[in-house]
Parts: structure tokens; sequence; C-alpha cells
């Protein structure tokens, strides 16, 4: 890494600063601090880092694994899967500790205190918001989460189709996020049970992180966990507005579905297939209009299947109740 930084700016003459950013890169950064000796006649470092409250974090994560990756795990089960370690927070004090023990230059950001200005934030830190592209950044959606209607939906068609067509969860979420960039994001939910082991398992890199920020922006932990839990409550919401934006989600997830399924074969589904989405209908993973939607599908590759048939039914009872 110092290496490549030293051909960088022997490249780059011209240029009296350089901005580096990538995901890479902050994985990198504690390497490239214990190589100081290496890079430090040459050029000075300032290390911009933002790190934000640990069950946003950890939501963020596995919305991208469901996304990106293909997963069709619940939040839980991501959760228990890495022992309830947020890898961002652990890597984060680790890179804090060596920049106060090296003595490097640097901005520490809560990003959960600064969503809507950050990018404003981050030209300002860097001397150029003169340049800052102020009409432009304006009421912009840069990669949106995905609502809970959008992830539960992803997790069932990944579970069906993610071995068959690995790019599926990357091209519906890209296509969502495309056609409907304003539909808001929803963090998962994490219940209090779990976000108390978080916090606990988490302790130590939470209270390393916290030192370097200002009282203000200090991350939620361990410590005031009791009585946030206490005191919080859920924000209003407009039922009749995430009805409508889930519609239209899920008319689109049909439609690019429909259209890979139609290009890669005009015949029914499998018989494995089809037992495949019965399994994961009954499994108690997916909410009840879901696993109506599932049985729906199955009885039509199998319309004389009475078991399909009754499971459906009741269902549909079990939806219709108050």
């Amino acid at each position: 890494m110092a290496e490549q930084l030293l051909e960088l700016t022997k490249n780059s003459k011209n240029s009296s600063k350089i901005v580096l950013s990538s995901e890479s890169l902050f994985w990198l950064t504690p390497e490239l601090i214990k190589d100081k000796d290496i890079w430090d006649k040459y050029f000075d470092i300032h290390v911009i880092l933002a790190v934000r409250e640990i069950d946003e974090m950890l939501s963020s994560e596995y919305q991208q694994r469901v996304k990106r990756h293909g997963d069709c795990i619940t939040l839980g089960q991501f959760l228990r899967r890495r022992n309830f370690i947020s890898s961002h927070h652990a890597k984060a004090a680790e890179t804090m500790s060596l920049i106060q023990q090296f003595n490097i230059p640097h901005t520490l950001i809560n990003y959960s205190k600064h969503k809507q200005d950050i990018s404003q934030l981050l030209f300002k830190i860097i001397g150029a918001e003169k340049v800052y592209p102020e009409a432009k950044m304006k009421d912009a959606v840069i990669n949106r989460s995905l609502s809970r209607k959008e992830l539960e939906a992803l997790t069932v068609i990944n579970a069906l189709y993610a071995k068959k067509f690995p790019w599926i969860s990357t091209r519906i979420s890209d296509e969502l996020i495309t056609n409907h960039p304003k539909v808001k994001s929803q963090q998962c939910r994490i219940s209090k049970q779990q976000l108390k082991k978080i916090y606990k398992t988490n302790a130590t890199y939470i209270q390393s992180i916290n030192q370097f920020l200002d009282s203000s922006e200090k991350l939620a932990s361990l410590s005031n966990f009791t009585q946030e839990s206490a005191t919080q409550t859920n924000p209003p919401v407009n039922l009749k507005e995430i009805a409508e934006e889930e519609t239209i989600s899920i008319n689109l997830i049909g439609d690019i579905l429909s259209e890979v399924l139609t290009h890669d074969s005009q015949q029914k589904l499998s018989n494995n297939t089809v037992n495949a989405i019965i399994e994961l209908s009954q499994s108690g993973r997916v909410s009840k209009e879901t696993e109506i939607e599932l049985l729906q599908l199955a009885r039509q590759n199998r319309p004389q299947a009475l078991k399909i048939s009754r499971l459906l039914e009741r269902a549909k009872t079990e939806f219709a109740k108050p």
C-alpha cells in the first residue's frame, strides 16, 4: 500500500493534494499507518474516517449481503453467524488506536449524525467547499437502502433463484434503486435483546471510538442502552404512502423476475423448485402475505395439487383475521 502511494505521488507532482476514497482503503489503512517509516519523508497523510451507530451499520451490512451476494438468511441468522461482532467498528477502533499511536492527523465523523450534510462536510474537510455542487446534490438519493417489503421479497427470490441466477439480487436491487430512488429506506428491525447483545459484544470497540468523538457526536453504547430502549418510540408512518410504495416495488420486482424466467425457459418450474417454494412458504421465515404469494405461484405450477390448495386457503383465512 505504501509503495503504491509513493508511485502515485511521483506521477502527481503538479498536485498539492490527492484525495483517495474506496471501501477497500478503509480496511488497508492500519497497514498504511504501520508503514509510516516508508512514506513519512515523502508526503503527509490526513485520515478522514466515518463511523455510524452500530445497529445502522449491521443493518446496512445485512442489506448489502442480500442485495449483492444473494443471501437469503434472516437478520437474526446474519448476526449470529458473525457472533454479533461489527467488523467495521472493530477495524475503526484499531485504526483510531494506530492514528493516536503514530500521531496521524485525522477527522472522525459520526455519519449517523451527518447523513443529510455528509457530502458537504467532506468537501469542507478537504478544503474544497467553494466547488461543492450544491444544486446537483440537493435532494440527491445515493444508493438507498431497500424498504422492508423489498428486502423480504428479495430474500425469498434469493432462496429460490440465487443458485441458478447468481446475479439476480444485484439486478433487482439496482432496478429498484434506479427506478424508485425516493422510496423510503427502512432500517432492519433489531430486537432489544439482540441490540443489547450487540452493544455488549462490541463495547470495547465503541468505547475506543468514542474517545475521539465530541460528547454530542458519541456513538450509542451499552451504558446508555437501558435508558434509550425505555424512551425509544417508533416514528409516525404514513401507511397509505408505504402501501403505495410497496405496490410499485413489488410490481417492478415481478416484472423483472418474469422477464428473467421467460428468457431462461418457456417451461414451468421444475418439481424441485416448486417443492422449495412450498417448503419456504411453511418455514415461518416469511410474512403471511408472502406465504400466500408463494403458494399461489406453487399452485400455478401444480393446479391439481389438493395439498397446495388447502395450504393456500388456510393462509388466506389466517391473513384475513383481524
